[in-house]
């Protein structure tokens, strides 16, 4: 699910990007929410799902505009509207993901909190190390993996195996700036040997 709480400048941003207005972002978010199987907001804010004249027309502007595909036709001013049937452009979606903490906050989340080394407890989820703050991580993260939901899930699928075998050895930062989910693919996949440094001396 796309997290639709967006900071006030993130949102301003893609307002701006795709020249939607205030009824058109609320409309997205509701639909959205509906597809995602919360329908109910959808439903209060017209009765039953019917379509106005007034929404149709804000369909129709979000087709023009591209942020709704062309190829779904938007229902007559009466008729139910299925939120499910509603086509978004797949690139538009990506670009509210780039404007969304979500992919950032979810490896945040699923990070290992701290480690031990020689007895002493370290965080390794100290984002201040590199970035400015948790939303700066969060959108420097989606920026190294494009924003892509599908390569998010692998990164979250590597990292889990990466703990179950003990190959989480570096910060959140580190983890993030030196893409280190490729390096466990690699071990994961290839079983590409471990050296230990001392042998190398």
């Amino acid at each position: 699910m796309i997290n639709l709480e967006l900071s006030i400048d993130r949102e301003i941003d893609f307002m701006i990007r795709y020249g939607l207005t205030p009824d058109e972002l609320f409309l997205i978010k509701l639909i959205w929410y509906a597809q995602d199987g919360h329908n109910e907001y959808l439903s209060e804010y017209f009765s039953e799902n019917q379509l106005t004249l007034e929404l149709r027309d804000v369909l129709i502007s979000l087709q023009k505009k591209g942020i709704i595909n062309k190829t779904y036709e938007v229902p007559q001013k009466g008729s139910i509207l299925n939120p499910q049937d509603v086509d978004f452009n797949k690139n538009v979606v990506n670009s509210f993901l780039k404007h969304s903490q979500t992919l950032g906050m979810e490896l945040f989340e699923a990070y290992p909190a701290y480690t031990i080394i020689n007895g002493r407890t370290f965080s390794l989820r100290n984002v201040t190390k590199l970035f400015k703050s948790l939303d700066d991580m969060c959108f420097e993260y989606g920026k190294a993996i494009k924003f892509n939901p599908d390569l998010h899930k692998e990164v979250l699928e590597l990292l889990e195996w990466g703990k179950e075998n003990g190959h989480i050895n570096s910060g959140l930062c580190d983890f993030i700036a030196s893409h280190q989910w490729l390096t466990l693919k690699e071990l994961r996949d290839n079983g590409a040997e471990i050296y230990d440094n001392t042998e190398l001396i």
